[in-house]
């Protein structure tokens, strides 16, 4: 791994294109692994011409030797901002890019008064493009801890009988995948029984299980660092006309997408092709959020698929498809998969079906 992070270093000192005076201060944790390997919950990475310089307090100091082997580090304490603007003012360099959606007003001001006022700020953020392809290593990962997503779905289909509670169900899904090796959750997970399945982002309750419900479980795991994120819905008993088509039309959107998704389309693209089979289908207007989002150190990062997004989609970047409907008092559904995108198509990561499971 040490030669993945020296190459990933050095592709951000080409990408981030800096002049003599010039430095990138990279503030968001997650770049900060991507870039040099440190996991630690305070830091900063100053990215020069001439090098690279971690800052970081005293809780670190024996982790950085660990995690980040050959490069250099200040062990500081006090704001990070004012020991960067030390090293800014030491390097005589006069202009500091900044992550413009990463940093607050607050801290660009602290750096600014901390360099006596003689540095230009300027906004610059070359990591969102870098990040969103995925080396083979960081898909080794992501495809380890979606196994383990999916072996967590198959553990937990035998738990659902009624009277079981969202809460429960949840609560088993997040220690299951510590059991088989995750280090966690990706985010709060998702389980929903009919009515509160409607909402998209609805949180665990105490609302037991009843035969006749639908079962919503959207969830995912962390393996050293990278998430997965998968959503199935299942039915407990339940099998009218309406949730039938229903669920048809949702499969039907994420087999069109999946058929048309490859680098290159843009996001707005993707997300017309699943909106459109859904529209046809009579649920478009029931589709209330984006088709996909990137997955990575982050559960949510670039590429954007929706309609908001007309940059193209990078080969060798990962998103989720995952085409919805719901009808608020009644049930939602979403189905979820994880992609690879290349030129010519694309890699579907998961290995569970996506047709009807009944219950």
């Amino acid at each position: 791994m040490v030669e993945e992070f020296q190459d990933r270093i050095g592709r951000l000192s080409r990408a981030a294109d800096l002049s003599g005076r010039e430095v990138l201060l990279v503030s968001h944790l997650p770049d900060i692994r991507w870039a040099s390997g440190f996991t630690g919950s305070n830091a900063c990475l100053l990215v020069t011409p001439s090098g690279h310089l971690l800052i970081t307090d005293g809780r670190y100091k024996e982790q950085v030797r660990s995690e980040c082997p050959g490069l250099e580090a200040h062990i500081v304490s006090g704001p990070l901002e004012v020991a960067a603007a030390a090293v800014i003012t030491e390097r005589q360099l006069d202009r500091v890019f900044l992550q413009q959606s990463r940093v607050t007003w607050g801290t660009a001001e602290n750096l600014r008064s901390a360099c006596d006022g003689q540095v230009e700020l300027v906004a610059r953020d070359p990591l969102v493009h870098l990040r969103a392809v995925k080396s083979d290593e960081e898909v080794r990962a992501i495809r380890k801890a979606l196994t383990i997503t999916e072996q967590v779905f198959e553990q937990t289909l035998p738990l659902l009988k009624e009277g079981i509670t969202e809460q429960e169900i949840a609560a088993e899904i997040d220690h299951r995948h510590r059991l088989l090796g995750a280090s966690g959750p990706a985010f709060d997970t998702i389980v929903a029984f009919s009515e509160h399945a409607a909402l998209p982002h609805a949180r665990p309750g105490n609302r037991p299980l009843k035969r006749g419900d639908v079962v919503l479980m959207d969830f995912g795991g962390v393996v050293e660092g990278y998430h997965s994120d998968m959503t199935r819905t299942v039915t407990f008993g339940r099998s009218d006309k309406l949730f039938l088509e229903a669920y048809e039309a949702v499969r039907s959107a994420l087999l069109s997408a999946t058929e048309a998704a490859r680098a290159g389309m843009t996001g707005e693209h993707l997300d017309g092709v699943a909106r459109q089979v859904l529209t046809e289908h009579g649920f478009g207007s029931a589709f209330t959020h984006s088709l996909g989002h990137g997955v990575g150190l982050e559960i949510h990062e670039s590429p954007s698929v929706s309609s908001r997004n007309s940059d193209p989609l990078p080969a060798g970047s990962i998103i989720t498809l995952e085409p919805g409907v719901y009808l608020p008092g009644d049930f939602g559904i979403r189905i979820e998969n994880m992609a690879r995108l290349n030129a010519d198509g694309n890699t579907i990561l998961n290995a569970s079906s996506t047709e009807l499971i009944r219950l």
